[in-house]
């Protein structure tokens, strides 16, 4: 963002600088909240973005009856699209793991390694196991909306949930590395 931009944004928030600044300050706070409300990765990130983004179309010239208004819209926008780029990242990330896995089992049958898988489930804790299985039961269609109530019930924000599981993967992860690794 220019610094042009920038005073033009400021100038829509308040005639006066100082109360522009603080008005400024007060509604990044607010859209930060709004993307820490629905679990975003990175709710500062994401507000800089909308302003950024609100601020540009001010530069160029749009006329803005609803500063907050069109905020909020814009938020709206920035968090879709943060979703759909996780969920890409997360498909890729699975198609990896999915792919080196095939590698590291190609030489059991899969009742050796849902014997592993099982192992390993059991010496977790009931919450730890609770928590995992929870995570992946749903197909993909639902798991949104299945890790919200999960996440909901457990008393967490999303993205907590998000890395719990992730932490538990890992630990299973490894634990089933090993088993195959005695099993082969």
């Amino acid at each position: 963002m220019t610094q042009e931009v920038f005073d033009r944004l400021l100038t829509c928030l308040d005639a006066d600088r100082e109360q522009a600044g603080q008005r400024y300050v007060r509604l990044r706070a607010k859209i930060v909240k709004y993307f820490e409300w629905r679990g975003a990765a990175f709710p500062d990130k994401e507000a800089d973005e909308t302003i950024n983004r609100v601020a540009r179309r001010i530069g160029e010239g749009q006329e803005i009856h609803n500063l907050n208004s069109y905020l909020y819209g814009v938020a709206r926008l920035v968090f879709a699209e943060s979703l759909r780029k996780q969920q890409k990242e997360q498909e890729a990330h699975g198609h990896a793991s999915a792919l080196g896995a095939l590698d590291m089992y190609a030489g059991l049958d899969a009742e050796e390694r849902r014997a592993c898988l099982d192992r390993c489930l059991q010496a977790l804790s009931a919450e730890s196991r609770e928590l995992i299985l929870g995570y992946y039961e749903d197909e993909a269609g639902r798991k949104i909306e299945a890790r919200k109530r999960l996440a909901a019930r457990l008393g967490i924000q999303l993205n907590a949930l998000r890395i719990r599981a992730h932490r538990i993967r890992i630990g299973l992860e490894a634990c089933v590395r090993e088993c195959v690794g005695q099993a082969a």
